[in-house]
C-alpha cells in the first residue's frame, strides 16, 4: 500500500495531474461523489456532486466497481446499503460496488447525537407511558446505519431536508404519530409547515438526567410529534440581527435558510429548503438581486464566485464550515484512487449485512 505521507507535500497541480491519470485509468469502473460542502477544487473534479438525496439515489442506481465519497460517514453508509441491496447484488451476480471515503474519520456532529441504543432506550421509556406502535420512527439522514436499522425494525422511515414533508406526511398516513431524530430543527419546521399545532410538538431532551427526556407524562401522551433534541452546529450560527437589519436597509432582499436552522431564524426568512433548493434560488434569482443563503460557508462562496451580477450574502458576521466535510482533500483523494488502481482499497465502508437488511427497510423512502 502507497503511505499517506507521500502524497502530503505534493503541488497541487501533481496532484491534479495524478488524480487525472488515475481517473483516465479508472474509466468507468470508478466514480468520484462529492457533497456540496467540500471544497472547491474537489468539487470541479467530481463526477456527481449534490446533496444527501442526490448522493444516495445516484448510488443507488451505480453500475461502477467502486464509489470513491468526498463527504462524511453516514453518506458512505447509506451508499453502501443501497448501492448493494438485494435487488442490485442479484443483477450483479453478487458482485459489490465498493465504497470508500476519502477521509476515514470524517464524521457528522449531529449523527453522533444519537445512537441505536439510545433510540432502544429511548422507546423503552416511551412505552411506560404510551403505545410506542402509535409512532412512526422518523430519522434524518445524518445517523448512523445502527440507527436507521432502528428504524426500519420499528416500521420507520429515513428523510433528507429535501423530502422531509413529503417522509413526514406519508408517516402520518401508517400512524397517528411521529417520533423525528436527530434533526429537532428539521422536525419542528416540518411539522408545522404539515399544520401539527405546535402544543403537539414535544422536544425530548437526552442531556437532562429528569425522566422522561424533561417531558411529563401528560405531554407526551398529548405530542403527535416527539423531537430528539439533536442539531447542525454548523447551521446554528445565523443572526436574527442580521437579517432584520438587512431587512430593513433593503426591502427587497431575499433571505433563505436550511431546514436545520433554529426556528427562530427560518420564521424570519423568506423562505427554506434543501441545498440544492436553495442553489435553485440563487439561480434564478434576476441580476441585481441581494440575497442571503443561509447554509455551509464554502457553498456560499462558491455562488458567491458564480454569480458576481447578484449580491449574495451568508446572514451572520462570522461564517461557519463544516469542519468535517474540510478533511477529503486533493491528496487524499490522489491516494485513495492509486490505492484502488494498485489493488489495495482503503477506507472502505461496509455495513454489516443484519444492519443493512433493517436499514434499508427504512431507506426506500429516498428512492421514491
Amino acid at each position: 500500500m502507497r503511505p499517506l505521507i507521500d502524497y502530503e507535500n505534493l503541488s497541487e497541480a501533481e496532484l491534479r495531474d495524478r488524480i487525472r491519470r488515475a481517473r483516465e485509468r479508472a474509466g468507468d469502473r470508478l466514480q468520484l461523489y462529492a457533497h456540496y460542502y467540500v471544497c472547491d477544487e474537489i468539487v470541479e473534479l467530481a463526477d456527481v456532486v449534490g446533496d444527501s438525496l442526490a448522493l444516495a439515489r445516484r448510488a443507488a442506481e451505480s453500475n461502477a466497481e467502486a464509489i470513491l465519497f468526498c463527504s462524511v460517514r453516514f453518506m458512505l453508509e447509506t451508499a453502501d446499503i443501497l448501492a448493494n441491496r438485494p435487488e442490485r447484488l442479484a443483477a450483479r451476480n453478487g458482485k459489490r460496488i465498493r465504497v470508500m471515503a476519502a477521509e476515514a474519520s470524517a464524521g457528522c456532529p449531529m449523527a453522533d447525537m444519537i445512537s441505536a441504543e439510545r433510540a432502544e432506550a429511548w422507546k423503552e421509556e416511551l412505552a411506560t407511558v404510551v403505545d410506542f406502535d402509535e409512532f412512526t420512527p422518523v430519522s434524518y439522514v445524518n445517523s448512523s446505519a445502527a440507527v436507521k436499522a432502528f428504524c426500519g425494525r420499528n416500521g420507520g422511515v429515513i428523510c433528507t431536508s429535501a423530502n422531509a414533508q413529503k417522509v413526514l406526511r406519508d408517516a402520518f398516513a401508517k400512524r397517528p404519530k411521529a417520533l423525528f431524530m436527530p434533526d429537532s430543527r428539521l422536525g419542528r419546521t416540518t411539522s408545522l409547515e404539515l399544520g401539527v399545532k405546535p402544543d403537539e410538538i414535544a422536544l425530548w431532551d437526552p442531556r437532562v438526567k429528569a425522566p422522561l427526556g424533561g417531558l411529563s407524562p401528560d405531554q407526551i401522551r398529548n405530542a403527535k410529534v416527539i423531537l430528539w433534541d439533536g442539531f447542525c452546529p454548523t447551521h446554528q450560527r445565523f443572526s436574527a440581527q442580521f437579517i432584520r437589519d438587512l431587512k430593513a436597509k433593503n426591502p427587497d432582499a431575499q433571505v433563505w435558510a436550511h431546514p436545520e436552522s433554529q426556528r427562530a431564524i427560518i420564521e424570519l426568512c423568506d423562505g427554506f429548503g434543501s441545498t440544492t433548493k436553495l442553489i435553485e434560488v440563487a439561480t434564478n434569482a434576476p441580476a441585481g438581486s441581494t440575497i442571503a443563503i443561509g447554509t455551509e460557508w464554502k457553498l456560499v462562496q462558491r455562488l458567491q464566485k458564480r454569480f458576481p451580477e447578484k449580491t449574495i450574502l451568508w446572514p451572520g458576521d462570522d461564517p461557519m464550515i463544516c469542519v468535517q466535510m474540510t478533511k477529503s482533500t486533493l491528496w487524499k483523494v490522489a491516494w485513495a484512487l492509486e490505492n484502488w488502481l494498485d489493488g489495495d482499497p482503503v477506507n472502505v465502508v461496509t455495513v454489516p449485512q443484519d444492519v443493512a437488511d433493517d436499514a434499508y427497510a427504512a431507506l426506500k423512502s429516498l428512492l421514491t
